[in-house]
């Protein structure tokens, strides 16, 4: 009997994949009913027959083929998204399915918003990761220029069990592009206090007084601007 269960769910998941590739031309013009085409979470759920997780790493391997048939330029790949979803609702703690999903979805696809719902998923499915909280930061980071949700995302990093110092330097960092120079020093001064390599309190302690030079040669700038601005005036009402 088990052997006919999982001849059953390896085919289920062999049809899944095949109509992703057959309704690949529809969907170029059917964007909003192209899942329709493809087995839901809960069919799949059902059809797994309790071997969820097996399901789940038969499905992500045929998405990888899919993945790869469209570096190949052998199909599309639009219904990536739902076949990811599929996947992490089929395994909810499948962390390298949300991780390079998301990433595919952001970079391939275009859909930053998409990426960061799913890597949300991940996170409501596994708050502990460190991985997870850090691949957001970079996610944000990276695909959507929002340095103040990727310093949010590492500095949270940067708080779990068993995380290294990378993401509190690229905290640092997003606190910088940010345009937050505080929330920057702050962050490599930790570093700088803290760290028990050399290298990094040698280079926190650089940013620092990059960061405090930058602030300094701002504030110069606006005090000459206003002092300019105010000549400007006065010669106007002379």
């Amino acid at each position: 009997m088990r052997i006919i269960h999982l001849v059953i769910v390896f085919a289920v998941i062999g049809v899944m994949v095949i109509s992703a590739r057959s309704v690949e031309t529809i969907a170029q013009q059917k964007t909003a009913l192209e899942v329709s085409y493809l087995p839901s979470s809960e069919f799949m759920q059902m059809a797994s027959l309790g071997y969820r997780n097996l399901a789940s790493d038969l499905l992500w391997f045929k998405a990888v083929q899919y993945y790869g048939g469209y570096v190949l330029a052998q199909n599309g790949i639009r219904l990536f998204s739902h076949l990811a979803d599929v996947i992490t609702d089929l395994d909810p703690k499948f962390v390298g399915a949300y991780k390079l999903s998301a990433l595919i979805i952001t970079e391939d696809l275009g859909e930053y918003e998409e990426g960061v719902k799913l890597m949300e998923k991940g996170l409501r499915n596994n708050p502990d990761d460190y991985w997870l909280t850090y691949e957001m930061g970079f996610l944000h980071y990276l695909g959507g220029r929002d340095y103040a949700a990727a310093e949010k995302y590492f500095r949270l990093a940067a708080t779990i069990p068993g995380a290294d110092e990378r993401a509190a330097r690229f905290a640092a960092d997003a606190a910088k592009k940010g345009g937050d120079y505080e929330s920057s020093i702050e962050l490599w001064a930790e570093l700088a206090d803290n760290s028990d390599d050399k290298y990094i309190r040698d280079l926190a302690r650089k940013y620092i007084a990059e960061i405090e030079a930058r602030m300094h040669a701002e504030k110069t700038d606006m005090g000459a601007g206003k002092i300019e601005t105010g000549n400007r005036e006065g010669k106007i009402e002379e």
